[in-house]
C-alpha cells in the first residue's frame, strides 16, 4: 500500500509542488452540502488568529497586532505554509499552527521562532497572544478551531526566507530521529524507488496507521530498529506525501457510511486513472445515486472497473483512532474484472428481486445489497444487528469471493428482527424492512457464490405455490424452507384476521419472537389450525395448509436449520403474505 501512495504521488508531482504543506482544516460533506454552507456561514467555521511581529533596532521580535481574519483553505500554500505537528510537545514546524488548549503548550509552539534563530521573548509574546483570546472569547469572535500564523516584519510564513530555507532540511532530520537522537538516517536501498540513497525512517510520522510501539499495529517490531523495514530517501518521502494528498482530494470515498480509500495500482497511464478519479470525484459528490445506478457506490465500482490501464486496486478502510488512523480493513490486489463481475450481478439481482416483489411494498428503490449497513439491520445502543466488524468481515469476503456462512449471517439478522417483533407485537406485523433486506442480501450472496450453507431434502415440484419457489428455487433448496415460508403466511393471514376482530394480536406470543426449533414449529402449527377452527375459520387457506403439510412432510424429521433460520423463513413468509402468489380469491369475505 506504501509503494502504492508513492507512486500515486509520483504521477501527481505538478498538482503538488509543495507537499509537506498540509491543509489546517479539511471542509467536511459533499460539494453539493459545501455549496450550501457557502451561503450561510457555519458556527464551526475555522479561523485565523494573526500575530504581527516586527522586529526592532537591535532585531528583537516584538508584538505589534493581533487580529482575527477568517480562514481561506486557498491561503494554505500562498500565506500560512503550514504543517501539522505529529506530537503535542515541542515547536511548532512552522510559523503557523492550530491554537493549542494549553498554555504551556502554546510556548512550546511558539519556540519555531528560536528554532528559525529569531530572537524573541517567548513568554511576553505567549502573554499577549492569551490576552487577546481572552477578549475575542467574550465577544465571541473565536472558535474552536483556530489557527495561529506568525506574520514577521509584514510577512506571511510563505514568504519568510528563514522558514522556507530550513522548512525541509528541520522536516527530515526530525524524521530521522527517534526520543531526539538522530539515528534514523543512513545510506541503504530505498525501500520506495529501489535506488541506493540517503535514507530516511520514521514513516510513521508520515503516515499515522504506521506505528510500531502502539498494541495492534506491529507488536512484533522494536521501534528503535523498525525504521529498516521501511526506510525511503528525500523524493519518495517528498511522493509518499503527493500520494496522500491525492487521497484527501479525490481518492477518498464514503463506502456505506465508512470512509474508503481507493487506490488504483497500473503498469502504464496512471496518471490518467488519477484524472478520471479526480473527475469523478468532483461530479459524483452530493449525489445519493447516478443515473442508471440505484447507490453511489455502484457508480463508483462501475467507473473503477473500466480504467483499461488498471492492473488492480487496494481498497483501505480507515477511521480516526485518536491521533492515528486505524486500518480497518485492508485488501489488496482487487481485480477490476472482479469489480465488473460485482456490479453486474448486483444490479441484475436487485431489478429481479424488486421486480418479483414490488406489489407488496411500494417503494422499492431504496431496496439493494448494502452490506446488511442499513438503519434497520444496523447495530446501536438500543438494538441488537450487524456491527461494523460484520460489515468489514462481510467486504472482505465479498472482494476475495471467499465464504460466508448463512447461518451466522441470518442470526444476526434475527437478532434485530426479533427486537423489532416486540414492538410490532400487539398489530400483529412483522418488521417487513428487515426481511426483505435479509433476503435479498442473502439471495445475492448465494447468486455471487459465496455463501456457505447445507443443503439436503428433496424439493418436489408438485407442491402448491410452485410458481413463487421456482422463481427462488435456488434459496429455497429444502422442503422445510419452504414448508415454513408458507407457515408464515398463513400466520401472517390469520393474524390480521384476529387483529380485525379484536384489535389485539395474542397470538403473537405462540412464536416466541420467532427463535423456533423444529418442535416448537409443531406446535405452533398445530395451535394455529386449533384457533381457526375456534374462529370457526378452520376451513379457510385451503391450499396454504396443504403446502405446509406436505413440504413438512418431504423435509422428514432432522432438518438442518438452527432456530434462527427457522424463524427467518417464517418471517419472510409473513413479510410476503400479501404477495399475489399467496393471494386466492376463494375467501372474497375475509
Amino acid at each position: 500500500m506504501i509503494k502504492a501512495l508513492i507512486e500515486i504521488g509520483r504521477s501527481v508531482r505538478d498538482l503538488y509542488p509543495m507537499p509537506l504543506v498540509e491543509i489546517p482544516y479539511r471542509q467536511k460533506g459533499t460539494t453539493s452540502e459545501l455549496n450550501q454552507s457557502q451561503k450561510k456561514k457555519r458556527k464551526d467555521e475555522p479561523k485565523v488568529l494573526v500575530v504581527e511581529l516586527h522586529s526592532n533596532t537591535e532585531n528583537f521580535l516584538e508584538t505589534s497586532e493581533i487580529y482575527i481574519i477568517d480562514y481561506t483553505p486557498d491561503d494554505v500554500l500562498e500565506k500560512y505554509f503550514f504543517r501539522d505537528k505529529t506530537s503535542a510537545n515541542g515547536p511548532a514546524e512552522s510559523l503557523s499552527f492550530k491554537l493549542p488548549p494549553k498554555p504551556s503548550t502554546l510556548r512550546q509552539r511558539l519556540g519555531i521562532l528560536t528554532l528559525l534563530g529569531y530572537k524573541a521573548d517567548i513568554e511576553t509574546i505567549a502573554e499577549k497572544i492569551e490576552q487577546k483570546l481572552e477578549d475575542f472569547r467574550k465577544k465571541g469572535e473565536i472558535r474552536q478551531s483556530t489557527l495561529v500564523v506568525l506574520k514577521i516584519d509584514g510577512k506571511w510564513p510563505a514568504e519568510n526566507k528563514k522558514l522556507r530555507e530550513n522548512f525541509v532540511k528541520n522536516f527530515l532530520e526530525k524524521l530521522g530521529s527517534y526520543k531526539g537522537k538522530a539515528i534514523w538516517k543512513t545510506r541503504a536501498v530505498c525501500h520506495g524507488c529501489g535506488e541506493e540513497k540517503l535514507v530516511y525512517g520514521g514513516v510513521g510520522d508520515l503516515l499515522k496507521f504506521y506505528t510500531v510501539d502502539k498494541y495492534g499495529y506491529a507488536p512484533e517490531l522494536n521501534p528503535k530498529i523498525a525504521w529498516k523495514q521501511y526506510a525511503l530517501c528525500e523524493d519518495c518521502i517528498f511522493d509518499l506525501e503527493r500520494g496522500k494528498r491525492a487521497v484527501d482530494d479525490f481518492l477518498k470515498w464514503r463506502f456505506y457510511g465508512k470512509e474508503f480509500w481507493l487506490l488504483p495500482v497500473s503498469s502504464g497511464e496512471l496518471r490518467r486513472i488519477l484524472d478520471n478519479f479526480k473527475q469523478l470525484h468532483v461530479e459524483l459528490s452530493g449525489k445519493p445515486y447516478f443515473e442508471g445506478f440505484e447507490s453511489f457506490e455502484d457508480k463508483l465500482i462501475y467507473e473503477a472497473s473500466r480504467q483499461e490501464t488498471a492492473l488492480s486496486y487496494h481498497f483501505i478502510f480507515a477511521e480516526d483512532d485518536q491521533q492515528a488512523i486505524r486500518i480497518r480493513l485492508h485488501i489488496e490486489e482487487v481485480l477490476p474484472s472482479v469489480l465488473s463481475q460485482y456490479v453486474n450481478t448486483k444490479i441484475e439481482h436487485e431489478q429481479e428481486f424488486r421486480h418479483s416483489i414490488y406489489q407488496v411494498v411500494s417503494n422499492t428503490k431504496n431496496l439493494y445489497f448494502n452490506f446488511f449497513s442499513s438503519p434497520s439491520l444496523r447495530a446501536n445502543k438500543q438494538r441488537p444487528g450487524f456491527t461494523d466488524e460484520d460489515f468489514y468481515m462481510l467486504v472482505d469476503k465479498v472482494f476475495r469471493r471467499s465464504p460466508v456462512d448463512e447461518k451466522y449471517l441470518i442470526s444476526k439478522a434475527m437478532s434485530r428482527i426479533s427486537k423489532d417483533m416486540v414492538e410490532t407485537e400487539e398489530h400483529g406485523k412483522i418488521p417487513l424492512w428487515p426481511v426483505l433486506e435479509t433476503l435479498l442480501s442473502l439471495e445475492f450472496l448465494l447468486k455471487w457464490g459465496i455463501l456457505k450453507r447445507k443443503t439436503g431434502g428433496v424439493v418436489m415440484n408438485t407442491l402448491p405455490y410452485e410458481e413463487f419457489f421456482e422463481r427462488h428455487s435456488e434459496f429455497f433448496n429444502h422442503p422445510a424452507k419452504r414448508g415454513l415460508v408458507l407457515l408464515g403466511v398463513l400466520v401472517q393471514n390469520f393474524l390480521n384476521y384476529q387483529h380485525h376482530l379484536r384489535g389485539s394480536t395474542p397470538f403473537m406470543k405462540v412464536l416466541k419472537n420467532l427463535i423456533l426449533d423444529q418442535k416448537d414449529v409443531q406446535k405452533v402449527y398445530v395451535t394455529l389450525q386449533n384457533k381457526m377452527n375456534e374462529y370457526e375459520i378452520g376451513h379457510w387457506w385451503p391450499e396454504l395448509r396443504e403446502g405446509v403439510s406436505l413440504s413438512f412432510i418431504e423435509a422428514g424429521d432432522k432438518w438442518p436449520l438452527s432456530p434462527e433460520e427457522i424463524g427467518f423463513y417464517i418471517a419472510v413468509g409473513m413479510a410476503l403474505h400479501s404477495h399475489p402468489a399467496f393471494r386466492k380469491e376463494e375467501h372474497e369475505e375475509q
